[in-house]
């Protein structure tokens, strides 16, 4: 038997699948090592989230399951969760050293790495910050309190605001997190294969990258713009800088899109230095991310709606068994990380797992696609106030409670919960959504056929939005399913705090209220 390969695989935060070099999409994206993974292995066009948060979507890649099945619909923290069925576990009973460094799977408590051996957790948005956070804890060590730490130039967590990193490079997290990572490889069990997690918090906000990152973007004139249709409503104000729902000024693009450019092209180069530790060609590489960011589309910013921007995510893999130059149009998503891997691995697959192994089709044995589209849902958030309504009292998406969507990677059906409104978008053709072809009577069949699969995959759940034969609008997105709602009242009573726990607040529900009466 031969030598059991080992793995790296890479995640970064809220990165768009068009905001990488081989999407060829946008102008000025450069990142030649990210897309050397693609040349040299294959790239999945069609890959999307199952749900456009970190929180569920994390605990997908953990267990391979989809949000149906693991439970969590939004970003919902529960500490001690009960999962003995996880990728690092099955790893790990495989005879695998396995580590994570920098982001987590944003599991609680902080210190828990369901089955991860060597686990450095680095996380800008750790509630652990001041007590077990190893990236803070360095940057306390080697910056001044006057230099006001990682947020100390302006830009923080969920801000469209944007400027260039006040503290020399190797204290930004993109650097930090690889530096771990190669202490690890450095320092690892020779006589083991490894299963090496790297989490990159960029290029999720805060918008922070060094000053030589940001002002190679900040310098040019001829960076894109957001995608705004003939649907869309704008609000009143650019609101708070927090706002998911914001109009902005040129100069909010321009900082906001040399910021988040400029976060990408640093990670791409601490991910050459990863490229560079794993040439042994005996190493698998994957680089994806959890969900997108609007990045002021449709008058969005953030994550959490069902349009491309957050849902669309890179997904690329090379490896020893992999022929280069691959290019897959296959519906994928990261369910099914977990059993490609433990496929390339020689190790079972667990029966819990929803996703399916890619490596037949990777090793070029069964081109036979894993399924016809993906499914996705979205719990939405309200982070508006009044000044940030809408100018027109028309209807508009931005009340909705949640939405459904399905994609083969070529059309794009969206169904609202609350409302029951339908889009349809060819996105292989209009990927900036601005057609929104739901009425038009050239699609109707077309619309007929989404709208019968979306009756079909969520007939029999327990919200209510399916009997089988038609959609059921009015009924209310969850945030947990029954068990999981039991796990957190459990939790709370032992005395744990959650993270992300919010409910709306009063003048949200009133805003949402007045609005579906008129």
């Amino acid at each position: 038997m031969g030598k059991k390969p080992n793995f790296i695989v890479i995640h970064t935060d809220q990165h768009r699948y068009d905001c990488t070099g081989i999407a060829g999409r946008r102008a000025g994206i450069y990142t030649p090592y990210i897309d050397s993974i693609a040349h040299q292995g294959a790239n999945f066009t069609s890959a999307y989230t199952d749900c456009p948060l970190c929180i569920p979507q994390r605990l997908s890649l953990l267990t391979g399951q989809t949000p149906v099945h693991h439970g969590l619909f939004a970003n919902v923290g529960i500490p001690y969760l009960p999962l003995e069925t996880t990728l690092p576990a099955e790893m790990r009973r495989g005879g695998y050293q396995t580590a994570l460094v920098g982001r987590t799977m944003h599991t609680y408590p902080f210190n828990y790495p369901y089955g991860f051996e060597y686990y450095m957790p680095g996380d800008p948005s750790s509630d652990q910050k001041d007590k077990g956070d190893a990236f803070f804890r360095d940057l306390k060590e080697h910056s001044s309190k006057e230099a006001g730490g990682y947020y100390g130039c302006g830009p923080h967590n969920n801000s469209r605001a944007a400027a260039p990193y006040h503290l020399p490079a190797e204290l930004h997290q993109s650097k930090w997190a690889t530096n771990r990572a190669l202490e690890f490889l450095e320092n690892r069990d020779p006589s083991r294969p490894y299963m090496l997690f790297v989490g990159y918090y960029a290029p999720h906000s805060p918008h922070n990258p060094p000053a030589e990152f940001f002002n190679r973007y900040y310098q040019r004139n001829d960076l894109d713009h957001p995608y705004i249709a003939s649907w869309d409503i704008p609000p009143a104000s650019a609101g708070n800088v927090m706002a998911r729902y914001t109009r902005m000024t040129d100069e909010d693009k321009r900082c906001l899109y040399a910021g988040y450019y400029g976060n990408i092209a640093f990670v791409d180069t601490q991910v050459a230095r990863l490229l560079q530790a794993a040439m042994d060609k005996n190493t698998y590489v994957i680089f994806t991310s959890d969900h997108g960011e609007m990045l002021g589309d449709h008058y969005l910013m953030q994550k959490n709606r069902p349009y491309e921007g957050a849902v669309h995510i890179p997904f690329m893999i090379m490896g020893p068994e992999i022929s280069d130059g691959q290019q897959s149009d296959c519906p994928v998503g990261w369910t099914d990380i977990m059993p490609t891997i433990l496929d390339f691995a020689g190790l079972p697959i667990p029966h819990s797992v929803d996703g399916k192994s890619l490596a037949p089709m990777l090793r070029g044995t069964d081109q036979t696609p894993v399924r016809a589209y993906m499914h996705g849902e979205c719990t939405h958030d309200f982070m508006f106030d009044a000044k940030i309504r809408p100018q027109s009292d028309r209807r508009n998406f931005i009340y909705e409670k949640g939405s459904q969507f399905l994609t083969d990677g070529k059309m794009k059906y969206i169904w609202y919960v609350t409302s029951g409104r339908e889009q349809l978008f060819d996105v292989e053709n209009d990927f900036a959504e601005a057609q929104d072809l739901s009425e038009n009577p050239a699609y109707a069949q077309e619309l007929l056929l989404w709208r019968t699969r979306m009756i079909k995959e969520l007939a029999g759940r327990p919200e209510g939005f399916s009997d089988g034969e038609k959609l059921i609008a009015g009924m209310d997105s969850r945030r947990t399913d029954s068990r999981m709602a039991k796990l957190m009242k459990q939790r709370q009573s032992e005395g744990f705090s959650l993270a992300f726990a919010q409910k709306l607040r009063p003048e949200e529900k009133m805003a949402f209220a007045e609005h579906l009466c008129r």
